[in-house]
């Protein structure tokens, strides 16, 4: 759900960017019924997208990496530990990103999340509890769409930053 959300919020402020998921326990497929209901709720579609689990790689030529939970986080930081500061909860990025300020004209995203990193109290501690969004597997419906109104909220605020607008 959080790429297709990105990508939609990104794409509808003009901002070009590559946006991809990957699970830390996924398993290859389609999205779930529930996921499918959410984003077609949202006018998105997903039903080209197939899970597959996230790689060090993918880390490591990523600009930003985002996670839904802090065991997320601590998986993309240890799967390419010299990449860590830039992996973020959506919500971190958002509140942490509010603080920095957006991305300006000329700066390439990485510096952004490169600045954003370093405001970071402890750049060890993978972020608050309630910058958390709790990940909805095996959720009913509704579980779903709070889930995607979550991301929303949190994603949509990370595209206007990087869009280079106050949030």
């Amino acid at each position: 759900m959080a790429e297709a959300i990105l990508a939609d919020a990104l794409a509808r402020l003009g901002v070009a960017a590559r946006v991809r998921s990957a699970g830390t326990h996924a398993v290859p497929g389609p999205p779930s019924p529930g996921a499918t209901v959410a984003l077609r709720a949202r006018a998105l579609d997903c039903s080209g997208h197939r899970s597959r689990r996230l790689r060090p790689e993918d880390v490591q030529s990523a600009d930003l990496v985002l996670g839904m939970t802090r065991a997320h986080v601590a998986a993309a930081r240890a799967a390419a530990p010299d990449r860590s500061d830039r992996v973020f909860l959506a919500g971190e990025l958002a509140r942490l990103g509010a603080v920095v300020g957006p991305r300006r004209p000329d700066e390439p995203a990485a510096d952004w999340v490169a600045r954003v990193a370093r405001c970071r109290p402890d750049p060890c501690v993978p972020a608050r509890p309630e910058d958390e969004v709790p990940d909805p597997a095996g959720g009913s419906d509704e579980v779903y769409r709070a889930t995607a109104e979550r991301l929303a909220g949190d994603l949509g605020r990370v595209a206007r930053l990087l869009g280079g607008a106050r949030d």
